[in-house]
């Protein structure tokens, strides 16, 4: 189903980790019906919605499901039922622009149908709905390594701050003169060294941060190497990494959040996806770009990656040229940057279109 018409049922999903909510609408709006299940009442669910009509007149919209719905998405894949994903800012919107802002499970459910009925086009047709199995149990495994990597670097993170302030403590701010990358190998070892019999509150709890830092920046590489090898047997994360200043992780992360470029109508619905394409806002005789600050932020992110490369020294020369094109035209370093994000988001489409 590409359109909605009179015949339509939206059914519109608030998910949960015990229970779920859904009810029905026709396509003006009209509530049809309503059902509370869990993941264990999965065939009530599918019997349910058999009951409206027809099956492809019977359009499923969900906001997330990346952990507590994943057995109600297999279900409906199995028996072959049409789902849409709708951002979660378009929910959001709508509770913002109603008279009535109270929330609960069938409120928030409606509002999902409700941003099927009047946005449609804004939504997308569900992964597993249209990828391949193999697609999908790619980036299900990508996915769940890149949650665990940010976890890992978030730590990483909070703990180099906390050795800062302590280092402080115990070496006043001279201790960048000895050491002045901090966190290297070397400097580490040096630390480690000098506090070996210092048995100190302080000092103790210096080697225990550091112990702490060792470990994740091991399993951080230990994850790192794993997606690497997911990456060589994907096709699609091959390919990407032909893009200059793309290597493995990028093309990976970018994998991970696509999945199949079946998804998107053409390359410029990848690009309001991934954020970059720029919203015009016109009134009268003023006609500006504004940046769409929406869209999908890991993907928006992994694009900025590949640009920033692109425009370093030793970079891509037409990536730069292009840049440095932008800047003549009396662009800002930001805006060129943009613009050059929003051409790599072309090439992304059609590298991951035709692999």
């Amino acid at each position: 189903m590409n359109t909605l018409n009179q015949d339509s049922i939206v059914v519109g999903v608030d998910v949960h980790k015990y229970s779920h909510t859904a009810v029905a609408m026709n396509a003006w709006g009209k509530e049809r019906g309503k059902l509370d299940f869990s993941n264990n009442d999965l065939n009530k669910y599918t019997e349910w919605l058999l009951g409206f009509g027809r099956k492809d007149d019977i359009v499923i919209g969900l906001e997330d499901v990346n952990c507590y719905g994943l057995h109600m998405v297999a279900k409906l894949q199995q028996e072959d039922f049409h789902i849409r994903y709708v951002p979660a800012i378009l929910t959001e919107r709508e509770r913002k622009t109603s008279t009535k802002r109270h929330k609960s499970d069938e409120v928030d459910a409606r509002r999902v149908g409700k941003v099927i009925l009047t946005k449609y086009e804004e939504t997308l047709p569900a992964r597993e709905s249209i990828a391949d199995q193999g697609e999908l149990d790619t980036a299900r495994s990508l996915t769940l390594l890149f949650m665990e990597r940010r976890n890992l670097t978030r730590d990483k993170t909070i703990v180099k701050n906390q050795l800062h302030c302590l280092l402080h403590q115990q070496y006043t701010e001279s201790y960048r003169a000895n050491c002045p990358r901090s966190f290297s190998k070397k400097a580490i070892r040096w630390f480690l060294d000098d506090l070996r019999d210092n048995e100190t509150i302080l000092g103790k709890s210096i080697k225990r941060r550091f112990d702490r830092l060792l470990f994740v920046e091991n399993q951080i590489c230990a994850i790192s190497k794993e997606i690497g090898a997911i990456g060589q047997t994907s096709k699609m994360a091959l390919s990407l990494s032909e893009i200059h200043g793309c290597g493995m992780l990028t093309a990976c992360s970018i994998v991970s959040e696509v999945i199949t470029a079946k998804r998107f109508k053409n390359k410029h619905h990848f690009s309001m996806y991934a954020g970059v394409a720029p919203t015009p806002r016109s009134s009268g005789r003023k006609n500006k770009m504004h940046t769409n600050p929406f869209g999908n932020r890991e993907l928006n992110r992994s694009l900025h990656t590949v640009a920033l490369c692109q425009i370093a020294i030793k970079g891509d020369p037409k990536g730069k040229a292009y840049y440095q094109r932008k800047l003549a035209e009396g662009k800002t370093k930001l805006w060129a940057l943009r613009c050059l994000k929003h051409q790599i988001a072309k090439v992304v489409y059609q590298k991951m279109r035709y692999a």
